[in-house]
C-alpha cells in the first residue's frame, strides 16, 4: 500500500476500532511521516489486513458509514 490516502484512512480506522495494541499503532501512524507510515505498515502485516483498504470496516470508516 502506497496511496497517502488509503494509508491515512488505514491508521484511523485502526485507531477508532482497534484493540488497545491496534489503536496505539493507529495513532502513532498518524503522528509518523510518511516513510514512518510504511515502516509501520510493513512491520505488521496483520495491520493491513484489518484495517487496510480492502476491508468493510475501512470503506465503511472512509465514508462516514461506520459506527
Amino acid at each position: 500500500m502506497t496511496d497517502e490516502t488509503d494509508i491515512y484512512w488505514t491508521f484511523v480506522t485502526a485507531s477508532t476500532f482497534g484493540g488497545s495494541f491496534y489503536q496505539r499503532l493507529g495513532d502513532a501512524g498518524l503522528a509518523a511521516d510518511y516513510l514512518n507510515k510504511i515502516k509501520l505498515i510493513n512491520a505488521f502485516p496483520a495491520f493491513q489486513n484489518n484495517y487496510g483498504p480492502k476491508t468493510r470496516l475501512h470503506t465503511e470508516t472512509r465514508h462516514g458509514k461506520a459506527a
